[in-house]
């Protein structure tokens, strides 16, 4: 998957104290170029409920919230697959979004616009090892 790219208000929400390894989050999906500025999930341009997306995302399961040494890593399960209905969708970005704070935290771009079709799968593969982001 592409590099993560953070949202800048995140890094204040991230200072002044979110529980990370207690929130929900989700992966919303857009097809418009995310603006590092936005805040919450309501300035993102996610998808609207179409073609087997679900506006509101999917939720990921925490798999790890942890310090060694001094690096804090949170890890997520992949969400859940969306599967391409009817006339389908098309999806570029995947955005982690911190919904018990209403956070967008980052980003990832996958290079061109995806055409789900009905039937097609997209899926957001997270790194199980290096997790979603770091924080030292």
């Amino acid at each position: 998957m592409a590099a993560f790219v953070k949202y800048q208000p995140f890094q204040e929400k991230l200072a002044e104290g979110i529980n990370c390894g207690t929130d929900t989050w989700r992966v919303i999906l857009s097809n418009t170029l995310p603006d590092v500025t936005d805040s919450v999930q309501a300035d993102a341009a996610e998808l609207t409920t179409t073609g087997g997306y679900t506006a509101n995302g999917n939720t990921c399961a925490i798999t790890s919230s942890t310090q060694t040494a001094g690096v804090f890593k949170l890890i997520l399960a992949d969400p859940a697959a969306w599967t391409g209905s009817a006339s389908g969708f098309t999806a570029r970005y995947a955005i982690l979004w911190d919904q018990t704070i209403d956070a967008l935290a980052g980003y990832w771009d996958y290079g061109s616009s995806q055409l789900v079709a009905a039937g097609e799968m997209f899926t957001v593969d997270l790194d199980g090892a290096a997790g979603v982001f770091t924080i030292t």
